[in-house]
């Protein structure tokens, strides 16, 4: 049981500070703030459940695409911290994950983009995508011990949406209450996190790749 919550809250961790709720949702109330607050909580909702059917599809699939096209778990793992490393580099220096001309571009129509693109690329972008490959555990899904692993990712992606869908529909007033640098400290303890994990899955990678050595 105790490796079970390991991996499912290794999991969690590391899809909470590339997914980034807390930072994310103060986009997210800016690109809906001209539609009825019901609408803006239906779109909560749908996004939360996106965000989790996406990755969840990617954790079963990705491994088998994976190895048709011959990329080893190590080498995404290798990507993936990279990439998480990249993106926390950018979150400590406050670089937007947004501009303000992609948020104008995005407010037409906003209620039939739930999907694309306000999951995919606004909320669950390469970066948790990567993440979620790098997660991907080595062996067949049909011995227990690995299903049992990949039954822990799923319900780490579970609470990492769970989070998007809780941040984005009821934080709103928090959120005024916080203010420009509440939202910052936020993200920058956030984006330190995700450093040190996007540090620990490239060692994962490294460590793999050497044992094929």
């Amino acid at each position: 049981m105790s490796v079970f919550i390991y991996r499912m809250m290794f999991a969690f961790l590391a899809l909470f500070p590339i997914l980034n709720p807390p930072a994310m949702a103060p986009i997210f109330l800016q690109l809906t703030s001209g539609i009825p607050e019901r609408d803006r909580n239906r779109l909560a909702v749908l996004i939360g459940f996106y965000t989790f059917l996406l990755l969840a599809t990617l954790l079963y699939v990705g491994g088998w695409v994976l190895r048709l096209l011959g990329i080893s778990i190590p080498v995404i793992s290798l990507a993936g911290g990279l990439l998480l490393f990249h993106s926390a580099w950018r979150m400590l220096n406050k670089d937007p994950k947004m501009s303000e001309s992609e948020k104008e571009e995005l407010r037409p129509e906003i209620l039939n983009r739930a999907f694309f693109p306000l999951t995919l690329p606004v909320t669950a972008g390469p970066g948790s995508m990567a993440v979620t490959l790098s997660l991907v555990p080595a062996g067949s899904l049909l011995d227990p011990s690995v299903m049992l692993h990949f039954l822990a990712l799923t319900c780490g992606i579970v609470l990492a949406s769970f989070t998007v869908f809780a941040f984005y529909r009821f934080s709103a007033g928090a959120i005024r209450r916080l203010g420009k640098s509440g939202e910052a400290t936020i993200t920058q303890i956030a984006a330190f996190i995700l450093l040190a994990i996007g540090v620990q899955i490239i060692w994962n990678g490294i460590r793999g790749l050497l044992k094929t050595l």
